[in-house]
C-alpha cells in the first residue's frame, strides 16, 4: 500500500516543524525491559518494528521487548474511536495487556502508529488523528489509567515502498504545536497534499 497524498504531507510538515526524530540503536540506552504497543501488520511488523528492535539488542545484549500488538494500535487506546466496535471492550483488553507487561516488570513503553494505517483508512481516521492518537494513548496510560511509573515514547513508522522510518514524536513539542496551529493545520495539509496528486 502506497503512502497517500495526505500521509506525505503530514510527514513532511511534520518533519519541517522538526517534529520527526529518526529512532537510533541507542534511543532506549539504559532501559532493559521495553513494551511496545503497535499493529501486527506483517508489512510493517516485523522490517519496520521487530528488526530495529533486535539491533538494539544485538547492540547493548540488554534489551528485552514485550510486543502488544492489535489491528489499529493505539487508535484503540481513544475511547471514541471508531475502530472499537459497539460492544465491544478492545481498548480495555489493550489496557489489561499494558498493565500485565507492568506487573510483570516492563519499565519503558513505546507506542507506535504506522503510515499507511489500513484500518485508519477503513475508519476514514486521518492521518493526523493517527498522530494525536498517540499522545491520547500515552496520556490515557499515564494518567487515566493511573501507569505513572513508566517512561512512555511515540514513535510514527512510515513504510513508503522500499522507504522505512520509525520516528520519535515527542508528546510535549506535538501537543504544543497542535495548540499554536489549531484546526489551521487541515488547511495547509490539504494544500500540501493536493501539490503532491
Amino acid at each position: 500500500m502506497d503512502l497517500s497524498p495526505e500521509e506525505q504531507a503530514v510527514e513532511k510538515l511534520l518533519d519541517s516543524e522538526g517534529l520527526l526524530h529518526d529512532m537510533d540503536k541507542g534511543h532506549f540506552h539504559g532501559k532493559e525491559d521495553v513494551f511496545v504497543v503497535c499493529c501486527p501488520d506483517g508489512r510493517h511488523f516485523v522490517r519496520s518494528i521487530v528488526n530495529p528492535f533486535m539491533e538494539m539488542y544485538e547492540k547493548a545484549h540488554k534489551i528485552q521487548f514485550h510486543p502488544i500488538p492489535r489491528h489499529g494500535g493505539t487508535l484503540l487506546l481513544d475511547e471514541c474511536s471508531p475502530l472499537i466496535l459497539p460492544g465491544h471492550t478492545t481498548d480495555k483488553d489493550l489496557i489489561c495487556d499494558i498493565k500485565f507487561a507492568v506487573k510483570n516488570g516492563y519499565k519503558a513503553g513505546c507506542l507506535i502508529n504506522h503510515f499507511p494505517c489500513s484500518m485508519a483508512r477503513d475508519h476514514n481516521v486521518r492521518p493526523l488523528h493517527i498522530i494525536d492518537s498517540l499522545m491520547h494513548a500515552k496520556d490515557r496510560i499515564k494518567k487515566k489509567e493511573g501507569i505513572s511509573d513508566i517512561t512512555v515514547a511515540c514513535f510514527l513508522q512510515i513504510t513508503d515502498g522500499e522507504r522505512r522510518r520509525i520516528s520519535h514524536i515527542r508528546c510535549s513539542d506535538f501537543l504544543s504545536w497542535r495548540a499554536r496551529y489549531g484546526d489551521t493545520i487541515h488547511g495547509a495539509l490539504e494544500q500540501m497534499a493536493s501539490s503532491l496528486r
